[in-house]
C-alpha cells in the first residue's frame, strides 16, 4: 500500500519537474561602447556567435513547406537547462564545453563531450525584456573574420584578454525558430 502511495505521488510530480518554459526567446548582448552592443546572439557550427556570423540552420526537403524561416536563434528553456527551440525530434540541447565554448548538441543527438556543463542557466523576465545567464558568467571573444564566440568562464580555462564580458537581454518570440540549427 505505502509503496503504491509513493509512486503516485512521485508519478504526479514527474510533469512538473521536466517541464520547461513555453515561450521561446532570442538574446542579445549588452556591452556598452563595444562591437558587440545589442547584436544577437547566434547559433553556427555547433557554437554560439555575436557580431559577426550568422544563425546556421537546415530543413530536410521533406519538410520544407512547413519550415520556419531558421534566421534567427531561438532558446527555450532557462531553468538550470537550456535548449534551441527547434522543431527536430529530441531538440537540441546547449552546454558548455569542456573549453569554455557555448555549444549545441547536433540534431537527433544527445551526445555532448566528456567534461562539458549542461546546468547553471538562468533566464528571468522583467518588465521590458529578459535575462539569460549561465553559473559562472559569460565572455564574447574575438576570431579573425568570425566576429565574438560565446564562451563561459570555466576555472582552469585561460582566454584572451580581448574577451568581454556582457549581459545577455532576452525578447520572448513566438513559433519554433528553426527545424534545427547546423
Amino acid at each position: 500500500m505505502k509503496t503504491s502511495i509513493a509512486i503516485s505521488a512521485l508519478a504526479a510530480l514527474l510533469p512538473a519537474v521536466f517541464a520547461q518554459s513555453t515561450t521561446p526567446f532570442s538574446a542579445i548582448a549588452a556591452r556598452s561602447a563595444s562591437p558587440i552592443h545589442l547584436q544577437s546572439i547566434n547559433a553556427a557550427g555547433g557554437k554560439f556567435w555575436v557580431a559577426g556570423r550568422a544563425t546556421d540552420s537546415y530543413c530536410p526537403e521533406a519538410e520544407i513547406a512547413n519550415c520556419p524561416a531558421g534566421t534567427s536563434t531561438v532558446f527555450a528553456g532557462g531553468d538550470d537547462t537550456l535548449s534551441l527551440d527547434v522543431e527536430v525530434p529530441a531538440g537540441q540541447l546547449v552546454y558548455i564545453a569542456p573549453d569554455g565554448s557555448m555549444s549545441f548538441t547536433q540534431a537527433h543527438s544527445a551526445n555532448i563531450p566528456a567534461g562539458s556543463i549542461e546546468t547553471g542557466w538562468t533566464h528571468s523576465e522583467g518588465p521590458s525584456f529578459g535575462f539569460l545567464s549561465w553559473a559562472n558568467g559569460l565572455v564574447a571573444c574575438p576570431v579573425a573574420g568570425e566576429g565574438y564566440q560565446i564562451f563561459g568562464q570555466l576555472e582552469g580555462v585561460s582566454l584572451s584578454s580581448d574577451c568581454l564580458g556582457f549581459d545577455m537581454l532576452t525578447s520572448n518570440t513566438t513559433g519554433v525558430g528553426a527545424w534545427e540549427y547546423i
